[in-house]
């Protein structure tokens, strides 16, 4: 039978010991040739053995060894991975920023378009503008609207997208109004900050060329 206890006794010159188990009241006889142990024998040593009964002599120890090793205790986890901290977006304070230029723009816009209303009544109204040149700003704005909603389908659908050039093109020829109504009627590129600015400085450079047209002229009389 498989026991385990400890050499309590040991007697290096008979090449004899005693161990002593808590599963036997006597303590188990060994002999050295029984020992298997990496190094000598020394009292207080844990070990394992085989215990058999030889008649009349009590328990004998077979095979006595060092007990196995404990079990290796189980690779320390991996630690788990940070966690990915989902986008946040922007901060309150970006936010605040956005739509300050947001709304700084919205009234420049109104600004111009209310100026170039004006122009074109005081042109039409003094014979600045032949039919033309009506003609011409009615087919640009009337394009602006539709290259706006073309860029926006292929945004979505797939496809070739209109040039940004284009697009400041038309705004810069007189197109830019219905291209203003195009971007909020729509929703498209109102969050795209730096074509926001050259929309607006397109806007700016067609009310100027409007007003020199149109003003400088009766000035002059």
């Amino acid at each position: 039978m498989k026991k385990q206890g400890s050499i309590v006794r040991w007697d290096p010159a008979q090449a004899c010991g005693y161990i002593r188990s808590p599963d036997t009241p006597a303590d188990v006889y060994f002999h050295i040739g029984d020992y298997n142990g990496p190094h000598p024998v020394e009292t207080g040593t844990q070990v394992v053995f085989n215990e058999i009964v030889v008649g009349g002599k009590g328990p004998r120890a077979l095979a006595v060894r060092l007990p196995p090793p404990p079990p290796l205790r189980r690779e320390a986890a991996e630690p788990a991975p940070e966690p990915v901290l989902a986008a946040t977006g922007p901060s309150p304070a970006q936010r605040w920023r956005e739509a300050r230029d947001r709304k700084r723009q919205a009234i420049t816009a109104l600004a111009l378009l209310g100026g170039w209303s004006l122009l074109w009544l005081l042109g039409i109204a003094f014979g600045r503008f032949p039919w033309v040149v009506l003609t011409g700003v009615v087919l640009v704005n009337a394009a602006a609207f539709f290259l706006y909603w073309r860029d926006q389908y292929v945004e979505k659908e797939g496809g070739e997208p209109v040039p940004t050039e284009l697009l400041h093109l038309v705004a810069a020829l007189g197109g830019w109004p219905s291209a203003w109504l195009a971007q909020h009627a729509l929703q498209h590129r109102l969050n795209e900050p730096a074509f926001q600015r050259m929309f607006i400085a397109c806007a700016v450079l067609n009310v100027v060329g409007l007003f020199f047209w149109v003003v400088w002229p009766l000035a002059g009389h």
